[in-house]
């Protein structure tokens, strides 16, 4: 337009310096120049003839409402550059300085309204010649663009924002065309593979697929590609540091309106430390479901979670009968804290540990010591409870007890034995070195008596033994005793006392009776009788002395085989004839053999089998 307008088309500068009505200025031209300044006119841009030194003559109507200028005569002559910010004043000028020197002048700046309405413009600067190639004028046309630039600002926008969210996102991001050709990665997959978007494009990043993984991928996504199906897979992808680590991989086709696959969205998610978690937490389930220690998960409100090979093999129910119920309610679990005071307590200091009393389902009693500790899992309470088995260690204490208790007792009781011994010793005793004759014999005689209990750990005595002992601890193993009889056992207490009386009788007939000579024989012999009560009946029978006297004063001797006889488990007859003493022992017999004694044996009882001469 700007080659074909001459100056014979156009009004003359004087007029046009002359008047301020544009109409006026098109009706003094006449024909075609008139009809080119009309389709100017009616331009929806903002038209403007400049003189050559920048200054307005012309302004179309359409360009005076875009300028939002409500009279020409307020801009006319003025420098078409007073319109433009400052900061766009060199782009203006060099715009005419382009067009006076015969080139278009071009540019895109922001001017506000002189009602401040800020817009942009997108303008050309043409220079315009008469028929003598002279430059008479400036065609300016600004172009409104603001709603285009708000659009593109919009879009830039979106664009910055999207290209900032896949840049930071965990995962590496990435997109291929429908044929999976990819062709954009955001930048945490070049970061971490240390490649270019040259290096990738297409198929490049199966170069990265560990070795091993190459064929199994390719064969999943080309079948994925060819179903237009989305695509997961796990693999090794390698590094810039060229160690391998462990991705999940997923991509989404997405279509148009017709349902065509026109691309694929992808993302690629380090899995590397869950996958190690996970083989940890694999790997330590298999050593809890193995372990031999009673190891059970349990919900405060929905029961047992878990109950691994240790539960069963400790308390005798199986998985599926102890999952989902109460733990403290299937093991008649036994505590002075009840199981709603030990949730407090656990729900205030997290842990607990302490001995539980349980039983078994075969009945049994099971002593376990417990630790407990309080998992929080998102919204729900958990409790992780290890049990060891401590049912040996609880019956080793008892027994402890039991032993602490019985020694103390018996060890009062021979004291007071020995006490009584030495008071009734010294009584009777003439001088020191016959006291200390006497009572040596009878602590010896306590002490073979002892041994004999200790070898069945005070269950009770063997009377063979026991009359064997007394024997041998006062008179040797002399050839002129006789002992017979059978099995039979004495309560340890009763053995104590009969074993006194058996000492004073041997020791009496070494000094007195049969013993005392080389003719006198012992039989000591024994019978258990059924009835009325099983009582042990032991004879003492010396014969072929020489005209034994009755004592005439109780010494102790005498004195212990008389009162013995009034003990509730023992009865005595003493006869001293004149061939030698005859003494029947009646006692209480102990039933139970050493094999299921109930008296004291916290260990393995000894049965001494023993010879009889």
């Amino acid at each position: 337009m700007t080659d074909s307008i001459r100056d014979d088309t156009l009004p003359k500068t004087s007029s046009l310096s002359r008047t301020h009505d544009q109409a006026a200025i098109l009706s003094e031209v006449p024909g075609a120049a008139a009809l080119g300044l009309q389709l100017l006119a009616s331009s929806p841009d903002c038209v403007k003839l400049l003189d050559t030194q920048g200054n307005i003559h012309f302004i179309n109507e359409n360009g005076l409402k875009l300028i939002g200028i409500d009279a020409f005569s307020d801009i006319e002559a003025k420098p078409w550059s007073s319109l433009w910010p400052v900061e766009n004043a060199a782009l203006v000028a060099n715009a005419i300085a382009n067009a006076v020197g015969g080139a278009a002048g071009r540019f895109a700046a922001l001017a506000p309204t002189p009602k401040g309405t800020p817009k942009w413009w997108d303008v050309t600067v043409s220079p315009v010649y008469d028929d003598a190639g002279t430059l008479v004028w400036l065609l300016a046309v600004s172009r409104d663009i603001t709603h285009q630039r708000q659009i593109e600002s919009i879009v830039q926008t979106g664009e910055q924002r999207f290209r900032a969210l896949a840049d930071n996102i965990a995962q590496f991001a990435w997109m291929a065309d429908a044929s999976g050709n990819v062709y954009w990665y955001n930048q945490r997959w070049f970061n971490y593979t240390g490649t270019s978007l040259a290096d990738m494009a297409g198929w490049g990043w199966q170069k990265l697929l560990h070795p091993d993984d190459v064929d199994r991928v390719l064969a999943k996504v080309h079948a994925c590609l060819k179903d237009s199906k989305p695509w997961d897979d796990t693999f090794a992808l390698r590094g810039a540091d060229g160690s391998y680590r462990w991705f999940l991989s997923r991509a989404m086709p997405i279509r148009d309106d017709d349902g065509n696959v026109v691309l694929w969205c992808g993302t690629n998610t380090d899995i590397t430390d869950q996958r190690k978690a996970s083989q940890r937490l694999s790997q330590l389930a298999r050593l809890i479901e193995l372990s031999h220690e009673a190891i059970l998960v349990w919900d405060l409100d929905d029961g047992v979670l878990l109950w691994n090979r240790g539960c069963v093999e400790l308390f005798g129910y199986s998985e599926s009968e102890a999952l989902g119920a109460n733990s403290h309610t299937l093991l008649n679990t036994t505590h002075a804290l009840s199981r709603e005071k030990l949730i407090t307590t656990l729900e205030a200091e997290g842990k607990w540990s302490g001995e539980f009393l349980r039983r078994a389902k075969d009945g049994g009693e099971v002593w376990t010591d417990c630790r407990l500790e309080l998992i929080r899992v998102g919204d729900r309470r958990v409790v992780l409870e290890t049990n060891r088995d401590v049912s040996e260690r609880r019956r080793a204490d008892d027994i402890r007890n039991v032993l602490i208790a019985e020694l103390n007792h018996r060890i009062k009781n021979t004291l007071a034995i020995v006490q009584s011994l030495a008071l009734q010793t010294a009584r009777s005793s003439p001088s020191m070195a016959a006291f200390v004759q006497s009572f040596s014999g009878r602590i010896q005689s306590l002490s073979s008596a002892h041994n004999v209990l200790t070898d069945t750990n005070w269950c009770n005595a063997s009377v063979a033994e026991l009359v064997a002992s007394q024997i041998i601890a006062a008179a040797g193993t002399p050839q002129r005793i006789t002992i017979s009889g059978p099995q039979a056992f004495l309560a340890p207490q009763t053995a104590l006392h009969v074993t006194l009386i058996l000492h004073e009788l041997t020791t009496n007939a070494i000094k007195h009776g049969a013993l005392s000579d080389q003719t006198g024989r012992i039989n000591v012999s024994w019978s258990v009788a059924e009835c009325p009560e099983r009582k042990l009946r032991l004879v003492w029978d010396e014969t072929g002395g020489d005209g034994l006297i009755a004592p005439s004063d109780r010494g102790f001797g005498l004195n212990l085989i008389e009162r013995s006889g009034r003990l509730p488990h023992i009865t005595t007859r003493l006869d001293f004839r004149s061939c030698g003493v005859f003494c029947e022992i009646f006692a209480d017999l102990d039933d139970a053999t050493p094999a299921s004694a109930t008296y004291f044996n916290p260990g393995r009882v000894k049965v001494r089998s023993v010879g009889q001469s």
